[in-house]
């Protein structure tokens, strides 16, 4: 019978599973510690709890069996046949992205149909080589460091993880007591990627507390990431620059990959009984959202760093509907759903990465200090040792030699799932089947091995028929001389 385990034991063993699958977010650490501890009752909620304690999640991808999320990131794209209608993801090219200056051996490709866009090797990569380190476009924490953040025990930005709380050279925010950063760079870079932006300081925009208690109380980080978009852009358009406002905006309703929300939910086989709950959940998060953004009249003074800056102009018709209506919404919460990365929040050009269940790129989250290899071809670089946790830069690196016009891709579920369970994640997370070339040739192998018993069962019924005929020919017979 199912028990509940003792605080320190659940603790205990959570450590154990985050040491042995660093790559793991928290969804993937739940399953694996069930996985592992099946004689145990264990809530999402208690599990939360007790990672907390345990100090968060370890690292992204990990060196063996990476599992790039979730929660995650990801288009919905894909193949499907007999498998059922796929989710199709609306998507472009991102033309704000540099990335000859990112990742000089890859381009962007649309391949149209379901697959969409994706990013293609321009020349040879070499086993073990670094194709390029991103920051997040928008930096969100896990839910679970919430702690660890407010102790001051890691940077607001970075999510580095401090020697001691409140070190040495380390700054605080000056209006709440939410946010602590390593040093002036990480404080500076704060608002332009949204990690602590001023608009949802509770300290700065008061009218953001009711939203910030609903992200907080429900640990919804991808309505956490909604709102980090809308006030970087409304920040942009308010006090900044046009240009810099119209880059967001062509960033997000043209060159991210998306698909709605509702549109998302309402297929699942679930729907029907959670259906009204969720639709409460999701107005009540619009309104949030909109009374801490756009409230009307606009009446936010301008934060200390705009002094002095031009006046604000109202937003247009067109803007209000664009970012501020409940079906834009819905657009932008099913878009972070399927784009999300589990290590740190919203990254560009990694969004473009399509997924394979045999991938040639390996994503990890590194400690700070990493240097790439000198010499290529390269071993990938071991798993963080435990208690070492990366940042949240993204290092993709090669699994294996690329040859010019290979796609890259990773992997968004964990690998070593059976065929079927990984499939299902994908089409319930990300709206595909997947039918790559891993995914087809254990489709190849499954059919031939349960071929003999199928065969053996044909004939057996053959035989059976056989003689029911020759059985019904005798009593034919038998009816006739009964009759003479």
């Amino acid at each position: 019978m199912p028990s509940s385990p003792a605080e320190d034991e659940l603790v205990g063993a959570i450590k154990t599973v985050r040491d042995a699958h660093p790559e793991h977010g928290i969804a993937k650490l739940w399953a694996q510690l069930k996985v592992d501890n099946p004689e145990w009752t264990v809530s999402e909620k208690r599990f939360r709890k007790a990672l907390a304690t345990a100090g968060g999640t370890a690292s992204g991808a990990g060196a063996t069996a990476p599992a790039e999320k979730k929660s995650g990131k990801g288009k919905a794209k894909g193949k499907g046949k007999a498998d059922g209608a796929e989710l199709v993801a609306r998507t472009g090219l991102d033309s704000t992205l540099d990335i000859d200056n990112i990742a000089p051996k890859v381009k962007a490709k649309m391949f149209g149909g379901t697959r969409g866009k994706g990013l293609v090797a321009k020349s040879t990569i070499e086993a073990g080589e670094v194709l390029w380190q991103e920051e997040p476009w928008i930096a969100c924490p896990d839910p679970a460091l919430a702690p660890h953040l407010v102790s001051k025990r890691f940077c607001a930005h970075c999510l580095g993880e401090f020697s001691k709380p409140n070190p040495p050279l380390s700054l605080e925010c000056l209006t709440c007591t939410h946010a602590h950063f390593c040093n002036r760079l990480c404080l500076s870079r704060a608002r332009p990627s949204a990690s602590h932006h001023d608009l949802l300081c509770p300290g700065v925009n008061p009218l953001a507390g009711q939203l910030q208690s609903l992200i907080a109380g429900r640990e919804w980080r991808s309505l956490d990431v909604v709102a980090r978009i809308i006030a970087k852009w409304r920040y942009e358009r308010a006090w900044g620059t046009q240009d810099a406002a119209d880059e967001i905006t062509r960033r997000v309703w043209e060159g991210i990959a998306r698909v709605n929300m509702a549109t998302r939910e309402s297929e699942k086989a679930d729907w029907a009984t959670r259906a009204d709950f969720t639709t409460r959940q999701w107005k009540l998060a619009h309104e949030s959202i909109v009374t801490a953004l756009n409230p009307e009249p606009f009446t936010l003074a301008a934060p200390r760093s705009t002094r002095g800056a031009r006046k604000q102009r109202p937003l247009t018709d067109e803007e209000v509907s664009r970012w501020f209506s409940y079906e834009s919404f819905l657009e932008l919460l099913g878009m972070v759903n399927i784009n999300l990365e589990d290590s740190g929040g919203m990254y560009a050009l990694h969004a473009h990465l399509n997924h394979s269940c045999d991938p040639n790129i390996q994503v990890r989250n590194l400690p700070r200090g990493f240097v790439g290899p000198t010499q290529l071809p390269a071993p990938l670089p071991a798993r963080n040792p435990p208690g070492v946790r990366g940042t949240h830069k993204l290092t993709m690196l090669a699994r294996n030699t690329i040859t010019p016009g290979t796609e890259l891709t990773i992997s968004y579920v964990n690998l070593e799932l059976p065929r079927d369970v990984r499939r299902q994640a994908l089409r319930d997370g990300y709206g595909f089947w997947c039918e790559c070339v891993r995914c087809e040739k254990e489709r190849v192998e499954t059919e031939a091995a349960a071929q003999p018993a199928v065969t053996a069962t044909a004939d057996v019924v053959d035989d059976v028929t056989a003689k029911m005929d020759q059985l019904a020919v005798d009593q034919d017979e038998t009816a006739v001389e009964d009759m003479l």
